[in-house]
């Protein structure tokens, strides 16, 4: 089940970057904006991610202080493209920070072709970077992995990622649609959503209802439990400093979206609070226009999944 969820956080995680002389208001401005780019055919984008966690107080863990300096070091971005016509979406994920004594610099390609439910991964960057750690071997160096989605049925909730992805982007349309219009305020082409905690548990709580196919009814009882024990929680030691969503529009075509979220965390019983900040960017390119995709699985050479658990296999035998 927690596989389930963390891949449905990321994905959740992933679509915010990437959802994310007029007479209209603010309002109309950014719903339009939004209702534009579910119906796109194509298009191209660039997301990146700052994360910053700062302790204040005294906890005496080297590991709390490793873990926090990594995650603020860490630079996050993702290369997308999408085209219809073709049923073909590509993301190039880049990530890189250290993790002492190590330096990781990873470049990931991945390409899913959503009318096979195939997906095809370049492996080069996490061989080279990746394999200190896992027994991944150097001969998958320079190969496309290729993983047919639907051999992985009841191990992995069914769904479709654009299809997931505009149905997030659907949760936020139809959100803004709900929220007052004080709530929207504009500078020239940039728009601004102010966000408050009401808001935000709105929005965990659709996006639960909105996926609740993925988990099964004992799962769901489950998070909801637990989502509430943690909600009453959160409530006791939670402050939101900031929660904007902002976009930059032309017309009814979204250019730019991005988001800041700053909480502030305080022990009741001391004096050590967390502060956790975290902001996401997303430009958009080439609405409607010819895109162009880096994997061609026709002109590479392909590694299927049984052969790479072979090779790891193998080279676990042989004492990684």
């Amino acid at each position: 089940m927690y596989k389930k969820l963390i891949l449905a956080a990321v994905l959740a995680a992933v679509t915010i970057l990437a959802a994310c002389g007029d007479d209209r208001s603010d309002k109309e401005v950014v719903t339009d904006a939004f209702n534009s780019m579910l119906e796109a055919e194509s298009y191209e984008s660039t997301s990146e991610m700052d994360f910053e966690f700062e302790f204040n107080g005294e906890m005496n863990d080297p590991m709390f202080d490793q873990v926090s300096a990594m995650l603020n070091d860490f630079d996050f971005k993702v290369d997308q493209v999408y085209d219809a016509n073709q049923q073909l979406q590509e993301a190039i994920i880049y990530f890189s920070g250290s993790i002492p004594p190590f330096t990781l610099d990873v470049e990931v390609p991945f390409l899913q072709n959503l009318e096979t439910q195939t997906m095809y991964i370049q492996t080069d960057s996490i061989v080279e970077n990746l394999g200190m750690f896992f027994p991944l071997p150097e001969e998958a160096a320079g190969k496309l992995l290729e993983i047919n989605l639907d051999d992985f049925e009841g191990e992995a909730p069914e769904f479709d990622q654009h299809e997931m992805e505009q149905k997030m982007q659907q949760l936020l349309a139809d959100f803004f649609e709900q929220k007052d219009e004080s709530d929207f305020s504009s500078d020239g082409d940039e728009y601004t959503v102010s966000f408050n905690e009401d808001d935000f548990l709105y929005l965990v709580e659709g996006f639960m209802n909105e996926f609740d196919d993925l988990f099964t009814d004992e799962e769901l009882a489950m998070v909801e439990q637990d989502l509430d024990e943690a909600v009453a929680e959160l409530s006791e030691v939670m402050n939101i400093e900031q929660l904007d969503f902002s976009v930059v529009v032309d017309g009814d075509q979204l250019e730019q979206d991005s988001f800041v979220m700053d909480l502030l965390l305080e022990d009741p019983d001391s004096d050590e609070s967390v502060e956790i900040y975290l902001a996401g960017n997303t430009t958009y390119s080439n609405f409607n226009e010819e895109v162009e995709f880096t994997i061609d699985p026709e002109n590479e050479e392909i590694l299927d999944f049984e052969e790479l658990e072979q090779m790891m296999m193998d080279a676990m035998m042989q004492g990684f």
